[in-house]
């Protein structure tokens, strides 16, 4: 009994490392820049500033200043900017054209 304990035990261990192997194997080896670490909020244009001033309010920190850019592979023009706090950094973006799908 304890032979066939240690030879299905065995035969448990090799196959997780096998399944083990497989799954890293199958990662793929991409990175994201610093950009990508931050929750993203999405506000209309005319919100932008009240919700940059209630959410630093709430959480104390600081905002970068505020630009106008393109942050999509396709056309359109959002403001950006970053709402750092204790709490952690928050992206903000208020687009003044329509988010197109899947970004949005």
């Amino acid at each position: 009994m304890c032979r066939k304990v240690r030879t299905v035990s065995l035969a448990v261990t090799l196959l997780a490392g096998a399944m083990m192997n497989s799954a890293f194997a199958a990662t793929p080896a991409v990175a994201v820049a610093p950009q990508y670490d931050t929750s993203h909020v999405y506000v209309a244009p005319a919100d932008v500033d009240r919700f940059t001033q209630s959410f630093l309010a709430t959480f104390g920190g600081k905002s970068t200043p505020q630009v106008v850019v393109n942050v999509l592979p396709v056309p359109s023009s959002t403001t950006s900017q970053l709402l750092q706090t204790p709490a952690g950094t928050v992206s903000l973006f208020g687009f003044t054209t329509p988010i197109p799908h899947p970004f949005g």
